[in-house]
């Protein structure tokens, strides 16, 4: 195999991986997502080595330099140089947002367009936890059908509320309650 062709190969290994990685983590669970987490970083490191060996033989060979000696170094530079998309722009609008933050935890949730709706809670030590599903409103309640978990602290129907998503099942007041909940909008980052 010619240099330049594993170069194109383990950089369109890495792009694909690295960009839909949002993806990755969201639809894959179990061994299949840890082997392809665990590539990303792995064909990292292959490519800064490579990197590194190529500079060493385009200096080697200053004398003697070619396009086809420089080419798959410049093809591993492209792979880290290429501006990443944003996944966002593939998925439908998002029409109402939300965001729990606790004190080693975070959760947001985006209710879009199309009526689906993700759910995305991170923790410590790289806890990461999707629900997904569809959702329909009706005034300020919102009903929810998942597809597989529930969420516990949302439940299936929530009331939009003096700015919360407020559980049906949990409809008090209290001070308590309030900073346990979902609040609409962005993140604020409060913790």
């Amino acid at each position: 195999m010619q240099k330049w062709s594993k170069a194109i190969i383990t950089t369109i290994a890495f792009v694909v991986l690295f960009n839909c990685y949002h993806y990755i983590d969201k639809y894959t669970e179990g061994l299949v997502s840890l082997i392809l987490t665990l590539l990303i970083p792995i064909l990292f490191i292959v490519i800064i080595v490579a990197i590194v060996k190529g500079i060493i033989v385009i200096i080697k060979n200053r004398r003697n330099l070619s396009f086809m000696i420089c080419l798959p170094t410049l093809i591993y530079i492209v792979a880290l140089v290429l501006p990443i998309p944003d996944t966002e722009q593939f998925e439908s609008k998002v029409l109402i947002r939300g965001c729990y933050e606790g004190t080693q935890n975070q959760s947001y949730i985006l209710y879009r367009q199309d009526h689906s709706f993700e759910i995305h809670s991170t923790g410590v030590f790289f806890y990461s936890k999707w629900y997904t599903g569809r959702w329909e409103k009706t005034g300020d309640t919102i009903v929810m059908a998942y597809n597989k978990d529930k969420n516990p602290k949302l439940g299936t129907k929530v009331v939009l509320q003096d700015g919360y998503f407020k559980p049906v099942e949990n409809l008090s007041d209290t001070n308590k309650q309030q900073l346990s909940m979902y609040y609409i909008g962005y993140c604020k980052g409060a913790n």
